[in-house]
């Protein structure tokens, strides 16, 4: 935690250490001043912007009221998001007039009369199959209805669950059951579309058309999905005498093309593909976001208010300050001592040295002289203000590599990891599904119902690969040649495969090339040993890792965070993904605080509590005290037998009284449970000191100690049983040993066979199946031993293990690729390419004072923002040097939105992502920035809003290659069209002054060295650039933005995309 400096002194006979620079007690007093000073000047400038958004907030308090009022007079059926009752019962009406309408449907084919028109009746209806067929009912406008009312359902349930403010007025469990409703109307719009495939598939003569006899499709688009169900009619077929051993299913709603291998192919083989615009199942992959920590301390780097990180931050330069203080003063007191000692043992050995008597000589021995540490006067204090820059860097990089580094998601190489990777371009579901017998005779028809009239995905249909390498088709080279320019393909290596064909939007692609992945949920093997490597690599110079300190009593960082415990925390997770994680069971829980305290003492009634209240539920429940024996006995000799027995001598009966103990060899013998049970307890939050790999002390002296030795004991007791059932049979064994003909030693690497022959004691049947497992290498006998010390876990993940060959065609926007199986389907696309932003500025419209343009150039296109009191308007075009008169828009937003998740969701349905989540420092791969100060960054951001019809703001080339605690911002006067007002200015969290930067020689090649050098406009100390902006425009604060509404667009806006972390 020190930071050691070396002087230029002579050495002498005790080198010095801890060198720090002393000052003054009233140096440290001006210190203090002065950051009370920059408090107040944040909170003078601070209040400019918080009056804005109190006028905002008040006036969303009163939209909110009028939006409850209107929704209450539209009666447009949907329920309120905020009443869990309502939406249930909004699901079952929809159910039952669903089966209201499916039950007064008819087969119109049966109602055909083609002699209806033969008759001079003016009150006739024509009936004839012409006729009814343009007439005849769609149920897919019906279902239609229904997923676009539960899709507006959902989306003002999103609505409020990003609301905060709404979501903490509501009780616990309102809130859980607001999750769980939710995923309730997710799993309604997939009944409702299963519905709707078994009300076509029952009556398919009536909805399938047929243009050859032998297949049948139907098909319905709308704006959110579409479907299509293509199947082979109830028509004999001899597939091993079609002219090609593949059929081509053709989904023109759903721009689908899958060629269907012979394997699979059978009687009324059915298909449904199905594209939803909408991704309602990726949130249900295991790295869709970070693990959730409910904690109370965050790094103090990621307070967002300037206010509380001016106090936090001067917090912990007293806390760094008194402990190195402390240290400083103790390593003093040690030097005096030993010195002292030294002093008397060099007096003992002169007075030795003189002894003439050799039998009487004592050999004294003089300790070394240690190191000596500086002397502290009086008054004086030691200079910590590097360390604190060095402690609060580690703090948050610490943080960041403990919580958002991808090694903690345990991806595998096949696996989509979703804070790398966003799911673009719908959800594909292509499955195969069982079609319900139907037999018509004319006017006869009879339908086979499933059990339940509900739907069968058959996921067990899959292609028949064969293991040896493809052999030649027997396909006709004239054949080949026949079907060279068709969809059909015919190559050896492609017949056994789905060959599935994607028809993607046109400028999806555009950007970056996707992953084509299945969406599974399927068992993985993981060793029952296994444990993940946590460990810990440093990402710079002098980086610690925030637990070691987030754990210690009374520590600096400690302090901070409970200081910004109540304050907003950019690290701190949202409420709806703790609620989330806590449906599903995942969140984990945060650690009960315990004060330690020796146990080699007479303990208070309050410790013994504590003992009671967290040791006994660590303790299995067969376990016996030595108290517990000696009641079992004198229970025992109670029962004994009443008959008349000799009395004993007064000499027999005087007996010693046996000292019991602890014996586990005596406990053994009792009945066990195969599982044990132990009662529901809170984690103890254990310091850094104990390592979770380490096991407890053998004789613990503290209560922590104590409590980690029953934890350690009590996880074994757990993990008993795996290991039990994890022996394999000594027969199987043997039998398996015999068939693969080997010896003991064979095949069995060298390390193996010494672990062998050092745990000869131990437990030989674990050691039979690690020796088993090592030694199988036959291609066939390894999906036996497989599953040996295996522990089989059900795992949900994005995944491209079983699509191959994936081919992209850009000029047609058509993906193309064969795979093994069917199912959910989904592109990934990188989610930071866009990053970094090469260029910005914010400006006023010079046609429209109240209108700002926020004009952004990402890694690949250049966005336009124009920003009203109405809200964003804007379009996305390609990066140009000059002036382009009719621009190509990829994008365009005409009329404004005001709602951000709207306008979010508009930019990445596009491919063009520009919002970045915490973890993105990890994951942008196209070139270098530098992450700023979250509180200084985000005051910036309010400042630049407030000024933004004064002033025009633009990126700095310096910016990037600055520190983190370093903001570079050029700036001029909007309305001045010279370069005379343009500036560079440099903002920290203590000062803001304008600078002209040059870079400075390293001999480190990726250590960065600038060189700030102060202008003439230096005329005063500004703490914030509203100081600065107040000097080169005196009247800046009576000109400044005085819309609340307009304040806050600006002030989102900015905060959203993060232009100064990310450019």
């Amino acid at each position: 935690m020190v930071q050691r400096k070396s002087t230029g002194t002579a050495k002498s006979a005790a080198e010095p250490i801890l060198r720090y620079p002393l000052i003054s007690e009233n140096e440290v007093m001006d210190r203090e001043a002065k950051y009370m000073s920059r408090l107040n000047d944040f909170t003078v400038s601070a209040e400019l912007v918080k009056g804005a958004q109190r006028d905002f907030y008040n006036q969303e308090v009163d939209r909110m009221f009028r939006e409850h009022w209107e929704h209450h007079l539209r009666c447009d059926g949907l329920p309120r998001p905020y009443l869990p009752v309502e939406v249930r019962t909004f699901m079952s009406k929809m159910r039952f007039y669903d089966q209201v309408e499916t039950n007064n449907s008819m087969d119109w084919t049966l109602s055909v009369d083609e002699r209806s028109i033969l008759t001079q009746n003016i009150f006739r209806v024509d009936k004839t199959r012409r006729m009814m067929m343009v007439n005849k009912d769609n149920p897919g406008e019906h279902y239609d209805q229904n997923v676009q009312m539960c899709l507006n359902a959902l989306k003002q349930m999103d609505a409020m669950l990003d609301n905060e403010a709404e979501m903490v007025r509501m009780s616990e469990k309102r809130q859980q059951d607001v999750i769980e409703v939710y995923t309730e109307v997710e799993t309604e719009i997939g009944d409702l579309f299963d519905r709707l495939t078994y009300r076509v598939l029952s009556m398919q003569d009536a909805y399938m058309e047929s243009k050859d006899g032998r297949v049948a499709v139907w098909s319905y688009t709308c704006n959110p999905w579409r479907m299509d169900l293509w199947g082979l009619r109830n028509v004999p077929i001899i597939f091993d005498q079609l002219e090609l051993p593949v059929m081509l299913a053709e989904c023109n709603s759903t721009s689908v093309e899958v060629q269907i291998p012979k394997s699979v192919l059978k009687d009324c083989v059915t298909i449904r593909s199905l594209h939803m615009d909408f991704d309602n199942i990726s949130q249900n992959a295991k790295s869709f976001e970070t693990a959730v920590k409910a904690s109370v301390n965050y790094p103090n780097a990621g307070i967002v208010d300037i206010e509380n990180s001016v106090i936090n931050e001067w917090h912990m330069q007293l806390e760094i300050q008194e402990e190195t203080l402390n240290l400083m003063l103790s390593r003093r007191r040690e030097y005096e001592d030993m010195m002292e000692l030294i002093a008397e043992k060099t007096e003992q050995a002169a007075k030795a040295a003189k002894q003439t008597d050799p039998d009487k000589a004592v050999k004294i021995i003089i300790p070394k002289a240690p190191k000596e540490p500086p002397f502290v006067a009086t008054g004086m204090y030691p200079d910590t203000y590097d360390d604190f820059l060095r402690i609060e860097e580690s703090q948050y990089s610490g943080y960041l590599d403990e919580v958002c580094h991808p090694r903690h998601l345990d991806m595998q190489p096949f696996e989509i990891n979703l804070r790398d990777y966003i799911m673009l371009g719908g959800i594909y579901s292509i499955m195969f599904i069982r079609r319900p017998d139907q037999t018509q005779f004319e006017k006869f028809n009879i339908v086979l119902h499933e059990d339940g009239r509900v739907v069968h995905i058959l996921t067990e249909m899959k292609a028949d690969i064969p293991v040896e390498a493809v052999r030649k088709s027997n396909i006709g080279r004239k054949t080949r040649e026949t079907y060279r320019g068709t969809k059909i393909k015919l190559e050896d290596d492609e017949l056994p495969y789905f060959i599935v064909t994607l028809q993607v939007a046109a400028d999806l692609c555009k950007w970056s090339e996707p992953l084509v992945c299945h969406f599974l949920t399927e068992q993985d093997f993981i060793p029952t040993d296994y444990k993940r490597e946590s460990y810990w690599a440093p990402t710079m110079q002098s980086v610690i890792r925030h637990s070691e300190f987030a754990g210690r009593k009374g520590s600096t960082l400690n302090l901070g965070s409970q200081i910004s415990g109540d304050s907003a925390n950019i690290f701190r997770p949202s409420l709806r993904s703790l609620l989330r994680q806590s449906k599903i069971g995942t969140a984990p829980k945060p650690g009960v605080p315990i004060e330690d305290f020796k146990l080699e003492k007479k303990l208070s009634q309050l410790e013994i509590r504590t003992l009671e209240r967290y040791c006994l539920p660590r303790i299995i429940s067969s376990f016996k005290f030595p108290a517990d024996f000696r009641d079992e006995k004198r229970e025992f000799v109670k029962q004994g037998p009443r008959a008349l027995v000799k009395r004993p001598e007064a000499e027999e009966v005087v007996s010693q009284v046996k000292i019991l103990d602890f014996n586990y060899n005596s406990q053994v013998l009792s009945p066990e449970r195969m599982y044990p049970y132990f009662p529901q307890m809170d984690p103890i939050k254990y310091t850094n000191s104990f390592d979770d790999s380490e096991p407890g002390p053998v004789n613990p002296t503290s209560a922590l100690e104590l409590l980690k030795t029953f934890d350690n004991i009590k996880s074994k007791y757990q993990e008993k049983h795996i290991e039990l059932l994890s022996q394999p049979d000594e027969q199987d064994k043997k039998s398996k040993q015999k068939k693969l003909g080997l010896k003991d030693e064979d095949n069995v690497p060298e390390g193996q066979i010494a672990k062998r022959k050092l745990s000869k004691s131990g437990d030989k049947g674990r050691q039979s199946v690690k020796t088993d497992r090592d030694r199988v290498t036959v291609g066939s006998d390894k999906s036996s031993v497989r599953t040996d010390l295996m522990n089989e876990e059900q795992v949900t993940h994005w995944t491209t293990k079983y699509v191959k060959d994936t081919v992209i065609d850009r000029e047609t926007n058509r993906i193309t690729f064969k795979t093994d199986r069917l199912g959910l389907l989904g592109l990934a696309f990188k989610r930071y390419e866009h990053f970094p932003f090469r260029n910005w500025s914010l400006q006023p419209n010079e046609e429209n004072p109240d209108e700002i343009i926020l004009s952004v150039d990402t890694f690949h296109v250049r966005i336009f923002f124009y920003i009203t009191c109405k809200g964003v308007r804007g379009y996305v075009t390609d990066l140009s040097k000059g002036y382009t008169a009719k621009p190509i828009k990829y994008l365009e937003i005409v009329e404004p939105i005001s709602d951000f998740r709207q306008m979010r969701q508009i930019f990445i349905s596009k491919n063009i992502n520009i919002f970045a989540e915490n973890d993105a420092s990890f994951y942008i791969e196209n070139g270098y920035f530098s992450m700023k100060h979250v509180a200084l960054e985000m005051h910036t951001y309010n400042i630049m809003a407030l000024h933004c019809k004064l002033m025009k703001f633009y990126r700095s080339s310096w910016n990037r290659l600055a520190d983190r605690r370093d903001i570079i911002l050029g700036m001029k006067i909007a309305k001045d069209n010279s370069d005379y007002s343009e500036v560079t200015v440099r903002i920290t969290p203590e000062k803001t002054t304008f600078v002209q930067i040059s870079e400075n020689c390293s001999d480190k090649v990726n250590v960065i060295v600038l060189s700030y050098t102060s202008t003439w406009r230096n005329i005063g100390n500004f703490t914030d650039l509203h100081q600065a902006i107040n000097s080169m425009v005196p009247n800046a604060t009576e000109v400044r933005n005085k819309d609340s509404i307009l304040l806050y667009y600006v002030t989102r806006m900015l905060k959203e995309i993060r232009l100064l972390s990310f450019s």
